[in-house]
């Protein structure tokens, strides 16, 4: 028995005539009438009552008509998300994000807007875990921290902040309209390990020293949010990405670096060798959002 035999036996179902079944096939009704014994004798039951005048169906037939119309829907429903997937519009994505990364949110809605049948996961990761991933294939794409050792992975720029000057709102600083970084050579100073982004730590710690300073890290967290909380709690200051302006920052006074002003730039990572149609869908989308942005 295959697919032919039920097509065959459904379109003699619904029409309950060889001649008009067979037209509907675009066949001759002699290979119908083998096709339908053929299904008879496999099954090992009678489908049909045939006369000179008329074809019914027995008890048998109309139970094996309302399977065999499921397994043909069945089987369309497959072939059609096959297609579907093949034109990116089905599947599952895994990306990773780091908090600062404005394109997300606004990359997510446009996506689910145009491909509702892409599931999306999200994790809030370090840029560390983000590259591991990236590189065992447990993520597809990433948005992280830069800049970053590229081996084996593409790397996109969607977005670059000035980075400001975090202060707790009593500080001397926060009534000055802008800091000069030479001014945090005796601060008590909120960093982020180096684990958590290797390439953003050794560029922010370059940027001490090319200004003759050397950082006098208290605490780290690789959580922007909580290098806010501890700013904003008189613990000491620290660089943030100008992305927090749109964050909530109670007792933190924001304010712009004189030049020369460092930036922290994102970028959309992922590993060619693991781009499936979806994966290429929602890049295409991201990018058409950093254009027009």
């Amino acid at each position: 028995m295959d697919i032919r035999h039920l097509r065959y036996f459904v379109a003699l179902a619904e029409e309950l005539h060889f001649g008009r079944a067979a037209e509907r096939l675009q066949i001759s009704q002699p290979p119908l009438s083998q096709q339908i014994a053929q299904l008879e004798k496999a099954i090992g039951v009678a489908l049909l009552r045939r006369t000179s005048r008329s074809v019914e169906l027995t008890s048998a037939g109309r139970a094996f008509l309302e399977e065999a119309r499921r397994v043909l829907g069945q089987l369309e429903h497959a072939v059609q998300t096959a297609q579907r997937a093949d034109r990116g519009e089905v599947g599952q994505l895994r990306i990773g994000f780091v908090p600062a990364c404005g394109a997300i949110p606004r990359g997510v809605r446009r996506f689910l807007a145009k491909y509702p049948g892409v599931r999306l996961t999200l994790r809030n990761m370090t840029t560390a875990d983000q590259l591991a991933g990236l590189v065992d294939g447990s993520l597809h794409v990433g948005f992280l921290h830069l800049p970053i050792d590229a081996r084996g992975l593409t790397v996109e720029e969607v977005q670059s902040d000035p980075l400001l000057a975090a202060l707790p709102e009593r500080h001397r600083l926060a009534r000055m309209s802008s800091v000069a970084l030479a001014s945090f050579a005796t601060e008590p100073f909120i960093g982020f390990p180096r684990a958590a982004a290797p390439g953003a730590y050794d560029a922010l710690i370059t940027t001490f020293r090319k200004a003759g300073l050397t950082a006098n890290v208290v605490h780290e967290t690789d959580s922007l949010l909580a290098r806010l909380r501890l700013v904003g709690a008189g613990l000491g200051v620290s660089l943030i990405p100008a992305y927090a302006l749109r964050l909530p920052r109670p007792g933190v006074v924001l304010r712009p670096l004189r030049p020369p002003r460092p930036v922290a730039a994102i970028g959309m990572v992922h590993a060619p060798r693991h781009v499936s149609p979806a994966v290429s869908r929602f890049l295409a989308v991201v990018r058409e959002l950093t254009q027009a942005s």
